[in-house]
């Protein structure tokens, strides 16, 4: 047998151990979902069709959103399982259509979730392990930043426009400069009281000999226009955006960033004590491994998808990511689930750890 077949069988292994239950979902799956929950862009990397129904599919792009799915409808819902896969998904890239694999363990409703990440990133280790690769690792938490904006001086109105933004830095950097310019905000009463301002947009629309019924009704136009009146009237404090601003600029080696960030937070008399713990907790197990290079912490690091909840991280060598995880409650919980489930699960990305050991 090759090194790669050794590789790939050892692999294979990791996603069919004891208390894992190997999975393999369809491969033709609906779009929707997709586009709902990850947004536009990641919906360009889709591979699609259509059925004779009119029905949008794409071949399976990934395994995480069909396996929280189907667990979700299966009679074990809300009960404490785990899920291992390996095989083929399918996305576009740069050079055109591609098909590669992905394995990866997916953990539900574990009984304690601090244990069920340590074992996620555990497997993450051994499956580099397998190809003999010492990954540093990127760390971030979504936990320990809505738990800083949740406790920061700011109106309310601004916290989930912030927290939206998060993992998008360029977008956060210019609604965080676009709050620090005293001339983009007016403080004082509202220029229009609700009812008033639909009078006033409904009269407009009639002059100008538009419909009232048609695809933005008066309301609608009223409501987004006293939204942004009411956002451009609510100021955040200047500390809280200079606050913001130095967390998410934060990027060092874990204990390093985690005593800064600790430092911010005590200047501004808030506790975020337990998300800093938990990051410490799980930065010593990783640490405590022997095939692992630097970890580092940055405070703005997210993935690019809104129901990540607590801690993310990437394992990468110089080649760029080789898997990628973290805990992501909220996903389940946008799937319908009736209770808060808890999720953390990883994906590695098998071309490149094969591609890594032919350098």
């Amino acid at each position: 047998m090759s090194d790669a077949a050794t590789r790939r069988q050892a692999l294979a292994a990791l996603t069919d151990g004891p208390g894992v239950t190997p999975v393999n979902p369809p491969i033709l799956l609906p779009a929707n979902p997709y586009f709902d929950l990850a947004g536009e862009d990641f919906g360009r990397r889709l591979l699609l069709t259509n059925g004779s129904d009119g029905t949008e599919y794409c071949l399976r792009p990934d395994f995480t959103l069909p396996i929280t799915t189907a667990y979700l409808e299966s009679e074990s819902a809300g009960l404490p399982e785990a899920f291992g896969y390996l095989g083929p998904i399918f996305r576009q890239r740069v050079t055109g259509p591609t098909e590669f694999d992905q394995a990866g363990l997916e953990l539900f409703a574990q009984k304690d979730p601090d244990a069920a990440l340590d074992r996620v990133l555990v497997f993450a280790l051994s499956a580099l392990e397998t190809y003999g690769i010492k990954p540093t690792v990127r760390l971030g938490s979504v936990a320990l930043f809505e738990a800083l904006l949740a406790a920061a001086d700011m109106p309310d109105v601004w916290r989930s426009r912030i927290r939206h933004r998060f993992g998008h830095p360029e977008a956060m950097a210019r609604l965080l400069e676009r709050l620090a310019d005293p001339h983009t905000a007016t403080a004082g009463a509202l220029p229009w009281k609700r009812e008033d301002l639909l009078g006033v947009v409904a009269d407009q629309m009639v002059n100008a000999g538009l419909s009232l019924t048609g695809s933005r009704s008066p309301e609608e136009i009223a409501e987004r226009y006293f939204e942004k009146q009411t956002l451009a009237a609510a100021r955040v404090p200047s500390e809280t955006i200079t606050l913001l601003q130095n967390y998410l600029s934060v990027a060092a080696d874990a204990r390093t960033a985690l005593i800064s960030i600790e430092g911010l937070a005590e200047d501004q008399g808030i506790d975020i004590s337990e998300p800093l713990a938990r990051l410490m907790t799980h930065f010593e197990t990783l640490e405590a491994a022997e095939n692992v290079g630097e970890i580092s912490f940055e405070g703005g690091f997210s993935p690019r998808l809104d129901y990540y909840t607590g801690i993310v991280f990437e394992m990468k060598s110089h080649n760029g990511t080789l898997v990628s995880g973290g805990e992501y409650d909220r996903l389940l919980e946008r799937l319908g689930a009736a209770r808060r489930i808890t999720a953390s699960g990883c994906s590695v990305w098998v071309d490149r750890l094969e591609a890594e050991t032919r350098l």
